[in-house]
């Protein structure tokens, strides 16, 4: 149907109408072929482009095209071949990557880390609000610059930072740092710049490889931490020959020094640690004070698997990503999703945290809630003297990637009672190898749930106490509880 054809009905497929396509402009000056292809280029007496055509299918299409000059023996041109691809799903997945890279971009500018990321040509592309705060250089005084000019905040001139060495045989990155540590393709340091201040800062430095869809290097990532402090502390533990118990009062430091009210709700908290530190955290975010939304309560308890400072470690980088998504998002469940992509992306130890996340409304009266894995939280109604379990709504955090999480509501009347806890109560053990249980939870619970949250609090733990007898603390034990005035 098409051979023999000419006055430009081959574009009609195309474009529904006769006009030149590109095998028609080979033969054209040069000028008309910028008029009619603004991302044209030509290689030699080659063109090529990529171009979109709305009108093509339902929604548009996107081509590459690429037309050559054919020659007869004695050089005369005699005609021109066209050769077209249709990369629709290669552009929209180009476009996907750019808004992956926009929200990782977006991720990396909350990151609680100074942290930049350069291009194979040593540019910076982002430079985060952390890295402003640390350096008192501002993004957009950096961004796009190069040559080295990120160290000189740091150095005071210009070298190579981390980042730049990933790409650097590993002699060359020892001679740079004498403490250097890879895991893998990732980078380690700790080091001193003497020039830095008053006295010289110590800093933590992580740099890693950033790979296109290919696997090709296309730049790196550099967080940095100011470790001063932690520096410091570590000589006072040396000299007291108490680091656990150092490392504890740091993890106790992550936990809410006192509960915020919230008009209508009486609640009390506690941990209690088996060893000097462990993985159970609890948290309330207050809502009101930053603001958020007025007469609201974030409520979080949760449990690091593992023991000892590695728990302790991934606990407060648990408790800090939750509390920030938390703070980004109002919807709950959309809150643990972010949480759970970038702790999956930090858990490279094979840790997951179960953990359960609720939104107090003191105008709604309800508790809207995503328990991630975790044991239920139990209700005393006080209406029906029943007790309800609040089940998991997902997965355990840290264990997939775009795992999907869900909320659910319930409603709070006067008298109800909402006791959060981690498996330490309901696996603590007695002599006889007996195991605390539910049953037993849920009994003291009933039994005093007219006293105040408080001593509610202190029922369950004398209980589990009793019941222990002589015998060590197994696990951690973290106890909330919630009650509706």
């Amino acid at each position: 149907s098409m051979l023999g054809k000419g006055d430009y009905e081959y574009a009609l497929p195309f474009y529904g109408e006769r006009k030149p396509i590109l095998a028609n402009l080979v033969f054209m000056p040069e000028v008309e072929i910028e008029r009619r292809y603004n991302s044209v280029e030509k290689t030699g007496d080659t063109l090529v482009v990529d171009i979109f055509i709305p009108s093509f299918g339902a929604d548009g299409i996107y081509l590459w095209a690429k037309a050559s000059p054919l020659y007869a023996p004695d050089g005369e041109i005699i005609g021109a071949i066209e050769t077209i691809r249709d990369i629709t799903d290669r552009k929209h997945a180009e476009e996907e990557i750019a808004r992956s890279h926009q929200s990782l971009t977006e991720i990396i500018n909350f990151l609680p880390d100074a942290t930049f990321v350069i291009n194979m040509g040593g540019s910076v592309i982002t430079w985060n609000r952390a890295m402003e705060e640390l350096t008192g250089v501002p993004a957009e005084s950096m961004l796009g610059k190069g040559d080295y000019e990120y160290a000189i905040p740091f150095y005071g001139e210009r070298r190579p930072m981390l980042a730049n060495l990933i790409i650097l045989p590993g002699a060359e990155v020892d001679s740079k740092y004498s403490n250097v540590q890879r895991e893998g393709d990732t980078l380690i340091v700790d080091t001193y710049i003497q020039g830095l201040g008053a006295s010289g800062r110590y800093f933590w430095a992580k740099a890693s490889p950033l790979y296109d869809p290919r696997g090709n290097i296309t730049g790196a990532i550099e967080t940095i931490r100011d470790i001063t402090e932690r520096r410091e502390m570590e000589g006072r533990i040396a000299r007291s020959n108490a680091e656990l118990q150092i490392a504890a009062e740091i993890q106790q430091s992550f936990l809410p020094d006192h509960i915020p009210k919230l008009s209508g709700y009486d609640i009390a908290a506690r941990s209690v640690m088996a060893k000097e530190v462990g993985g159970d955290f609890f948290d309330i975010i207050p809502f009101e004070v930053i603001p958020l939304e007025h007469g609201t309560l974030g409520i979080l308890i949760a449990d690091v698997s593992g023991k000892g400072v590695s728990a302790a470690l991934f606990m407060a980088l648990s408790r800090i990503v939750v509390r920030m998504t938390a703070i980004w998002h109002k919807n709950a469940a959309s809150a643990i999703y972010d949480a759970n992509n970038i702790i999956c992306q930090d858990s490279k130890a094979g840790m997951f945290v179960t953990l359960f996340y609720g939104r107090i409304s003191a105008r709604e009266q309800t508790i809207t809630y995503v328990n991630a894995g975790h044991n239920p939280p139990v209700v005393f109604r006080a209406a029906t003297q029943s007790i309800e379990e609040l089940m998991p709504t997902g997965i355990v955090l840290g264990a997939v990637e775009d795992a999907e999480y869900f909320s659910d509501v319930i409603s709070i009347e006067s008298g109800d009672v909402i006791a959060l806890y981690t498996d330490g109560i309901t696996e603590s053990v007695n002599s006889k190898g007996e195991w605390y249980g539910e049953d037993r939870l849920k009994m003291i619970f009933r039994e005093n749930a007219t006293l105040s949250a408080q001593d509610i609090l202190e029922k369950i733990l004398e209980s589990v106490c009793l019941f222990v007898g002589d015998l060590p603390q197994f696990d951690d034990i973290t106890l909330m509880v919630i009650k509706k005035i």
